[in-house]
């Protein structure tokens, strides 16, 4: 038997393990699709007249985009990813975690809307926190509220680069070992590449614990192929690949942490 698969079975006769079926989650999200895509399409060309391009593999000039949008521009031109994130995040964790307080990061989480799918989903007294180098966006997103459907979840933010060494919210480097669920939605597929991508990926593999859960997205600039490959030689198993919709070419692709020799 793997170590997920030990992993999983100990969760199960102990605490159990956590359920968040997307069908019941996604009621918690924005669910007229039409109205979001409208709103997209429609801000997008605004920013656009504007001269702001934000679909870029260069995180300089990603950071500066998006710091000149307002926070209804970000929601906005985030619109289908955030209709996405109710269905696709909660089919990614459900039943890989075991049901009881876990650490979380959300990576390159904006105004905070992927956050607080995380937040909905993860256990009663989890501890999530947000990332995100555009600091306006940062203040948007503390400025939140993040209901959880089951209790209470601790919910802060870091202004930082997810391409160093990843910190908390009071500036700190992360432990190694030390989360037990990384989340991204609409970055690594859209925004990393090279470098960049290799060094995000060395930090999730860092930080996260033994048998931790990895849930990142693939993207126009990442498949999943590509994706699975880097992720296996950093030691992570494959689990599930996961879909808003049929139509989804995104979505994330869910990855654990495979426990070294001896542990």
């Amino acid at each position: 038997m793997s170590a997920a698969s030990l992993r999983l079975a100990a969760a199960e006769a102990s605490a159990g393990l956590l359920r968040c079926p997307p069908a019941e989650v996604k009621e918690a999200g924005p669910g007229n699709l039409a109205g979001v895509v409208w709103r997209q399409w429609r801000t997008e060309r605004a920013l656009a007249a504007r001269g702001i391009e934000f679909r870029s593999a260069d995180p300089a000039q990603v950071e500066a985009a998006y710091a000149a949008m307002t926070a209804e521009e970000f929601n906005a031109v985030n619109g289908r990813q955030a209709w996405a994130n109710w269905r696709t995040i909660p089919a990614s964790l459900d039943g890989l975690l075991p049901d009881e307080p876990v650490r979380a990061l959300d990576l390159g989480c904006g105004t905070g809307r992927s956050t607080a799918v995380l937040a909905y989903c993860l256990p009663d007294g989890s501890t999530v926190t947000g990332i995100e180098f555009a600091v306006p966006l940062v203040e948007v997103a503390r400025g939140r509220e993040y209901p959880n459907r089951s209790g209470r979840c601790t919910v802060r933010f870091a202004a930082g680069s997810v391409c160093g060494p990843l910190t908390n919210a009071d500036g700190e480097t992360i432990a190694d070992g030390s989360i037990d669920c990384v989340n991204s939605s609409g970055l690594l597929g859209h925004h990393l590449a090279g470098d960049d991508l290799q060094a995000c990926l060395n930090e999730v593999a860092r930080v996260l614990t033994a048998n931790g859960v990895a849930a990142l997205d693939p993207g126009p600039g990442l498949s999943s192929a590509t994706l699975k490959r880097a992720m296996a030689e950093r030691g992570f198993q494959f689990v599930r690949r996961t879909r808003s919709n049929p139509l989804d070419r995104c979505g994330q692709a869910v990855f654990i942490k495979q426990a070294s020799e001896g542990a």
